[in-house]
């Protein structure tokens, strides 16, 4: 009886080894990828702010905090060139953690709320035409083509997101878009999509995205990208499916049929292997953003960036022990104050608050933001970034970054004092699977 129980259990345990390799083998011939990655972070911010708070960050936000920021899990099928069943693909992405408080899209079934740590990240299927030298068709929930930086830290050059990126762009785009690659130096992307961080549209329009990139020789690069449409909601979206309320004027005034415009370039320089330079001068306008005018003048506002990214690989960046510099130079501009300073978990999908707009969002005691106007701080901020990067394994990125925070306004808090500058010293653990 022990020789056949002992024979039935090798059998068995045969047989579920065998039904893992089968898995595993028609995994991959279906073209199948799984990937993640886990991020933990501190950041320490030598003003203490009595709030515990980093002002006008995205991300980073807590001070002087440990912070387990994203448990990140991504199935993916990617369309390639081929037979009928390879063009067509797909991507799931999931986060979990303190980031998915920020990156969640605005209507994203609880906006409002800054507890919610789950994120659809990014989920889309893909379907490559076979014209030419290819159509690629989107259809779903993914990145947007606006700006260089995007939600995930380590596909970034910095550990801390830029103000343009935090304050002044859209992280996703919920739609439907179009890519074809004309040449091997050139790719033209054009999307239609809700708007900015919208998985469900917030007003009647909709807005057209796009992305052309060349890069006509190894060394330099350029792009040009921008979208254009309708993103103030008519008041029945603000807060979800659930929101009945009509459209007031009020904060960030209300004109559903106002287009906002916003332009850009990345500009790439590649002298050597191990080195890169990226120039990003950045533009936006919004028809009738605020109700009665910024600064008593034109309801549209504007806003305007300049930003420099450099990075020096000192060695292979695919080899263990890989170390590499990296440096980010900002100027960013608030025109009318119509992005910064209106404090709130999610406007814009991140904190945005300032030394005198509490955390609890508006008021009108706030002197930074007037409700009568609808307007934040009217500012020019500026920041420098050093980040040092270390690779003790190809899958393991550890950084430690310096960041120099300023602005012609007391947005910043030293204790519980009101001032112009703050500098954070912040370190990051990434683990990629």
């Amino acid at each position: 009886g022990l020789g056949i129980g002992m024979c039935a259990m090798v059998s068995l345990l045969g047989g579920n080894a065998a039904l893992a390799a089968d898995a595993d083998t028609t995994w991959k011939e279906l073209g199948f990828k799984f990937s993640g990655a886990a991020e933990a972070s501190y950041t320490q911010n030598f003003n203490n702010p009595n709030t515990n708070l980093n002002q006008l960050r995205i991300f980073d936000t807590q001070a002087n905090s440990f912070v387990p920021q994203v448990a990140q899990f991504m199935v993916e099928r990617p369309a390639a060139a081929g037979s009928a069943t390879d063009r067509i693909g797909f991507r799931a992405r999931v986060n979990f953690g303190a980031q998915s408080r920020f990156s969640r899209a605005r209507t994203n079934y609880q906006p409002g709320t800054d507890n919610n740590e789950l994120d659809v990240h990014e989920l889309y299927a893909e379907y490559i035409v076979p014209i030419g030298n290819g159509l690629k068709i989107q259809a779903g929930k993914i990145n947007t083509l606006i700006g260089y930086e995007v939600i995930n830290s380590w596909e970034n050059p910095n550990f801390s997101r830029s103000f343009t990126f935090g304050l002044a762009q859209a992280f996703t785009e919920t739609g439907i878009r179009f890519t074809y690659p004309f040449t091997s130096w050139a790719t033209a992307a054009v999307g239609l999509v809700n708007g900015w961080d919208n998985i469900e549209d917030n007003n009647r329009g909709k807005t057209v995205t796009w992305n052309l990139a060349l890069t006509p020789i190894e060394m330099f690069g350029i792009s040009f990208y921008g979208s254009y449409g309708n993103e103030q909601s008519n008041g029945n979206a603000g807060g979800g499916n659930a929101a009945t309320v009509g459209c007031t004027l009020g904060n960030t005034g209300c004109d559903p049929t106002a287009k906002r415009m916003v332009m850009g370039s990345l500009i790439t320089f590649k002298p050597t292997d191990k080195d890169t330079l990226v120039i990003e001068p950045y533009y936006g306008n919004e028809e009738n953003a605020s109700a009665a005018g910024f600064n008593g003048n034109s309801r549209n506002a504007r806003w305007n960036a300049l930003l420099a990214y450099y990075t020096h690989d000192f060695n292979d960046q695919m080899q263990p022990n890989a170390l590499s510099l990296r440096v980010r130079g900002e100027i960013f501009e608030d025109a009318g104050g119509a992005r910064t300073c209106y404090g709130g978990n999610n406007f814009n999908g991140g904190s945005n608050v300032c030394a005198s707009s509490p955390a609890g969002g508006f008021t009108t005691a706030a002197p930074l933001f007037n409700t009568a106007t609808g307007t934040g701080a009217r500012q020019t901020l500026w920041e420098g970034t050093v980040t040092l990067q270390w690779k003790p394994a190809p899958s393991l990125i550890t950084r430690a970054e310096f960041r120099y925070d300023k602005s012609d306004k007391n947005v910043f808090l030293r204790g519980g004092e009101a001032t112009n500058n703050q500098q954070t010293l912040g370190f990051s653990v990434v683990y990629l699977f």
